[in-house]
């Protein structure tokens, strides 16, 4: 049997915060049984076990279920690029008032969420400066 990628990738994000299978599962109020069949691919979660994983992994369901390499749509240490911001946006389903956004729309997110993410980097610096 062929082990799915997203069975790879929960073990190894389980693995990588030393977790067992039996703190996992406790976390995720499953039989230990379940999750070792989703780490196995011989049993598939459903989306809202999905997201209750990735949510305990600090990782993006679209990583999980090998969407995209990258872990996590979250930027720590820095501000996303327009490229990367751009890709967020074309790999998801964003809609407003449950219609899919235009570019122009598209360009005025990724307007607001440089800004916002500019925005809470000085308040982590400004926190950073206090602490010291």
């Amino acid at each position: 049997m062929k082990i799915s990628i997203f069975a790879q990738r929960l073990k190894k994000e389980r693995e990588s915060k030393g977790w067992t299978q039996e703190y996992l599962a406790d976390l995720l109020k499953i039989k230990i049984g379940t999750l070792s069949g989703y780490e196995r691919s011989y049993r598939q979660p459903d989306l809202d076990m999905v997201i209750k994983i990735a949510e305990h992994l600090d990782c993006s369901v679209d990583y999980l279920l090998g969407r995209t390499n990258q872990r996590s749509h979250f930027y720590e240490d820095r501000e996303p690029t327009k490229a990367e911001l751009e890709e967020i946006l074309k790999n998801s389903n964003v809609m407003f008032d449950g219609a899919p956004l235009d570019d122009i729309d598209k360009e005025d997110l990724i307007d607001f969420v440089r800004i916002a993410m500019r925005t809470l980097k000085v308040k982590r610096q400004q926190e950073n400066k206090q602490d010291k």
